[in-house]
């Protein structure tokens, strides 16, 4: 199909083919979907307290150095560094998302048209990734969290073990080092738990030689030591840190069930077949069984053995962990999506050779939609079905809701911002998004303070219970409302 093109052509053309396909899944919700509670809200305000407080080391919640969400600092670094180029936003906190999440998919489309010698394999693999509902999901690729990010760490330095292991490259050892270094620094040792995968891959697939080379020692020697110069410089600055993080990042997580996680150690195995990979969980189990029957040694056979030695020994480790997350598993999609696309190809193959007809590239990339669009048009379901439940949330209402007061109402520069009362990070974030663009003021005010307020002022709620207490006390005149919210002037009391 791609003869009659220029051999530049050739190679942009399935880059550009890749990138169309991710935008809608990737790239749609950036700037649609409010801000999620929890991970996306803190993250956030630790990245926009960077600037406030000037410190780089130290991460704040509330002006108070933040000891809840304690993993290393890269992720909110990058944060900061977006927000401070595209102002505070949905876009702005999410773009490093949607890149991180782009990149990891490009990887895998490189990988794929490596590993099983064809483009259109490739293409196949990165379908199966952004139609994998265990990584594109809420706490994954499309809000932003540090799991993303982490994957891309992860998923680079897997597959440069996997190229040094075949190729002895020292160059592959230090960009594994690199990767995981940086992993670790973006979500702790969660970034160190393909380690026991990737020993027993190296044994399996016979390049434990492979392991007793300088360059090995020197890049795990950079990975720990690089790890443990921040904990070190972290807890130097403000004594408690390391406590913290035995609490919520190591102990707390692997030994107890933390803030009501009731889980068993199947519910990644079960939430894989019946929701995060139900497409592809035949096309991947499928695989691993012809892989038994490849030549041992040969790249494919490497390629299998390697993602599923590696894949399902994280498996194990993160089921074994007593706190599960159901984003915690997102760091093996992208090999279960190299897996997956090999098991579809080797079948084409092994068709191909039945019937002694090739198919034409063209007819190859066809037969790749083909199988993948059941699974695609799903996942945009999904992407549509998120944006569409944005409103269950009353409280992730409010930046919307302010940005439609800024556009009716521009005067209104202090305003009280009446809540719940439950904890919630979201109406904070749009708080500091509204001193820090518009030079707002304003105030937080529960519904059991709601009487030390007077007539005259004026009150943004969103959600019935954040609503109530004022319309109780005072006579109102709504002045801007959308969704659930309103926005009041205080007339006098009832």
């Amino acid at each position: 199909m791609l003869r009659s093109i220029s051999p530049l052509w050739q190679q942009v053309i399935p880059w550009l083919l890749v990138t169309v396909l991710a935008y809608p899944i990737l790239f749609q919700l950036i700037n649609e979907l409010p801000i999620q509670q929890w991970d996306e809200a803190r993250t956030a305000l630790n990245a926009v307290g960077i600037w406030q407080h000037h410190d780089w080391i130290v991460l704040r919640h509330l002006n108070r150095p933040d000891l809840w969400n304690c993993k290393p600092p890269l992720w909110p670094w990058l944060l900061a560094i977006s927000i401070k180029l595209f102002g505070p936003s949905e876009f702005s906190i999410r773009l490093p998302t949607a890149l991180a999440a782009f990149a990891t998919t490009l990887i895998v489309f490189k990988a794929g048209w490596h590993w099983l010698g064809s483009w259109r394999a490739g293409l196949l693999a990165s379908l199966v990734l952004l139609t994998a509902q265990g990584y594109v999901m809420l706490h994954v690729a499309l809000t932003s969290d540090f799991d993303t990010l982490l994957t891309l760490w992860t998923t680079l330095g897997a597959l440069s073990w996997l190229g040094y292991l075949v190729t002895g490259r020292s160059r592959l050892v230090w960009l594994t080092g690199l990767s995981f270094l940086l992993a670790v620094l973006t979500k702790g040792v969660a970034g160190l738990l393909f380690g026991p995968g990737l020993l027993l891959a190296t044994i399996v697939i016979g390049q434990a030689r492979r392991l007793f080379q300088p360059a090995v020692y020197g890049a795990l020697a950079g990975v720990l030591v690089g790890g443990a110069l921040w904990y070190v410089v972290r807890e130097s600055m403000a004594p408690g840190y390391l406590a913290a993080v035995w609490e919520y990042e190591l102990g707390g997580p692997a030994l107890h069930m933390l803030e009501g996680h009731t889980t068993s150690f199947s519910t990644y195995w079960l939430l894989m077949i019946e929701e995060k990979f139900t497409p592809w969980i035949m096309p991947m189990l499928l695989g691993g069984a012809l892989s038994y029957f490849l030549p041992r040694g040969s790249r494919s056979w490497q390629l299998s053995c390697y993602c599923l030695c590696v894949s399902f020994t994280f498996l194990l480790t993160i089921s074994l962990i007593q706190t599960r997350l159901p984003w915690y598993a997102a760091p093996m999609y992208p090999l279960l999506a190299l897996q997956t696309a090999a098991g579809l190809v080797w079948v084409g193959r092994m068709l191909e050779a039945q019937l002694a007809y090739k198919l034409r590239s063209w007819s190859q990339l066809l037969v790749v939609l083909v199988v993948a669009t059941p699974a695609y048009w799903l996942q945009l379901r999904y992407v549509e079905q998120v944006y569409n439940a944005r409103s269950r949330d009353a409280s992730t209402l409010y930046g919307r809701h302010l940005q439609a007061q800024i556009r009716d109402w521009p005067g209104i520069q202090e305003y009280i911002i009446g809540v719940d009362g439950k904890f919630n990070d979201v109406v904070e974030l749009y708080r500091q998004i509204a001193k820090w663009r518009y030079q707002h003021h304003t105030t937080i005010i529960t519904p059991w303070d709601a009487s030390k307020t007077s007539p005259g002022q004026i009150v943004v709620a969103c959600g019935v219970d954040a609503r109530r207490p004022w319309l109780r006390q005072f006579r109102t005149t709504v002045l801007v409302r959308s969704d659930s919210c309103v926005t009041l002037k205080l007339e006098g009391w009832r």
